[in-house]
């Protein structure tokens, strides 16, 4: 086939046009902002989390290059301590200045594309850190569950009067608007569940507002599998779980389970990726609290899921936390301690455990350790050990902290969980300071003893262990 001249001309033409853009620039001044850091960027593209990275000049400037976007993109800077977001579009040339001390007040972008971000910053301060959203005085009565949704009522149409006002003054990108009215919906939305967990009489009507939100059109929200979803859908789905148990216990008969799967089918529709991810979030939650009402559930979830990544989690998930249930043998481990010499859970046998997941890292952990230390007193001499594993910790730090503190002593064994090790995830620890009670069979007692600081409350659990 023949082409005629106009034809290739405009060809030509078109491969002569420059490609679009796919890089955006920031560049800013940060005036008093300390030394010693580095600009952080952090976003999600193409699923992957992103990083790009700059340093700040003596005098306080810095510019950097955002790569490979493809369209409006939230951005996460971060510098010494603070954050704030941002929106960068490919082809954007933005401008950041601000006073560090009065960082979120003094914020101000300029140059193409900065109305987006000057709505974040703007809406931030206003809505999140400015003096006049202080809290409610710890002596002010508790609000009603009435006031606290007219509370949140007002501060919805606030926000989105806010951003209408801004977008007549200030254009946005259209997408921007949808975007950011959704977040300011589902905010609004994932305080209400919040606070049906928070009240004992919860009205049959009171889950109504969720009929506002366009919860059967979620699946365009979520990414693959959510990894690089709008982050507001994912708390929301996360958060779901109070519409289905807002007293946080799960019954463990299996009617329960399935009047739950219908209410979240007709709130999400009956086959949607938005459903499979509320079910899951749902109920792997509830594992580290209720795990025999996640087994009664289990056969149906899995009769109504569709996604078999995600049966497949949460049965691993399940099995951890069988490995760990009360009654069961305690997972082995064997560590070496403050003076190299290597400790199993094994030849402890015989003796109470008191065990301690910390860091020297975590403040409410040593705030418990003078505490701990008189603990261990109580039972010198007993047939008690008192176990402490620190995870995520530098030996030269843990060595320092010991000796500074004056933690080791005759009943008290200190180990180190070294990068890589995985004790604390057979454990199933998730946060820190975790008191366990281990009995002289080595079986669990339980996986939340009495912290050190409950005094009485403490000594009491391991003196009922050793009389048995």
């Amino acid at each position: 086939m023949l082409l005629s001249l106009p034809a290739l001309a405009m060809g030509a033409a078109l491969r002569l046009l420059p490609a679009p853009p796919t890089t955006a620039t920031l560049s800013g001044h940060l005036a008093h902002a300390p030394a010693g850091d580095s600009i952080r960027l952090e976003y999600h593209q193409h699923l992957y989390h992103q990083r790009v990275r700059t340093v700040l000049s003596p005098g306080g400037d810095f510019k950097v290059t955002v790569p490979d976007l493809k369209g409006i993109t939230g951005i996460t800077f971060s510098y010494a301590g603070q954050r704030t977001s941002l929106y960068l579009a490919p082809g954007d040339d933005v401008r950041m200045t601000l006073d560090f001390p009065n960082f979120d007040e003094s914020l101000q972008y300029t140059g193409r594309g900065a109305n987006a971000s000057n709505y974040m910053a703007q809406a931030l301060w206003k809505f999140e850190f400015s003096p006049a959203r202080a809290p409610r005085p710890a002596s002010t009565a508790r609000p009603t569950l009435a006031q606290m949704r007219q509370e949140t009522d007002d501060n919805r149409q606030a926000r989105r009067s806010f951003l209408t006002t801004f977008a007549k003054a200030h254009p946005l990108p259209a997408d921007f608007v949808r975007d950011r009215t959704l977040d300011i919906d589902l905010t609004w939305a994932h305080r209400l569940l919040l606070y049906s967990g928070g009240y004992p009489a919860i009205p049959a009507t009171y889950f109504d507002f969720l009929q506002q939100l366009p919860l059967k059109t979620f699946d365009q929200y979520l990414g693959d599998r959510g990894l690089n979803g709008n982050m507001a859908v994912m708390n929301f789905l996360t958060n779901y779980n109070y519409r289905l148990a807002p007293s946080g216990k799960l019954s463990t008969d299996p009617a329960e389970s399935r009047r739950h799967y219908a209410q979240a089918q007709a709130d999400f529709g009956p086959s949607t990726a938005a459903l499979d991810r509320a079910m899951y979030q749902f109920y792997s939650w509830k594992l580290d609290t209720d795990l025999d009402g996640v087994l009664a559930a289990y056969p149906t979830f899995r009769t109504h899921n569709h996604d078999s990544t995600m049966a497949r989690d949460l049965r691993v998930l399940i099995g951890r936390q069988l490995a760990v249930k009360v009654g069961n043998p305690a997972p082995a481990f064997a560590l070496l301690n403050h003076e190299g010499k290597n400790v199993s859970l094994a030849e402890l046998r015989g003796k109470v455990i008191y065990l301690d997941f910390w860091g020297t890292w975590c403040g409410p952990c040593m705030q418990e350790m003078p505490a701990s230390n008189e603990l261990k007193k109580k039972f010198e001499g007993r047939d008690v050990a008192f176990v402490y594993i620190s995870v995520r910790d530098k030996e030269d730090k843990w060595q320092q902290v010991l000796a500074a503190e004056h933690l080791t002593g005759p009943n008290s064994i200190h180990l180190r969980s070294p990068e890589g090790d995985d004790v604390a995830n057979r454990y199933q620890v998730t946060g820190y300071p975790t008191y366990w009670l281990i009995g002289r069979d080595g079986r669990i007692i339980t996986r939340s003893a009495p912290r050190p600081s409950e005094g009485q409350k403490a000594a009491a659990a391991i003196t009922a262990e050793l009389a048995r």
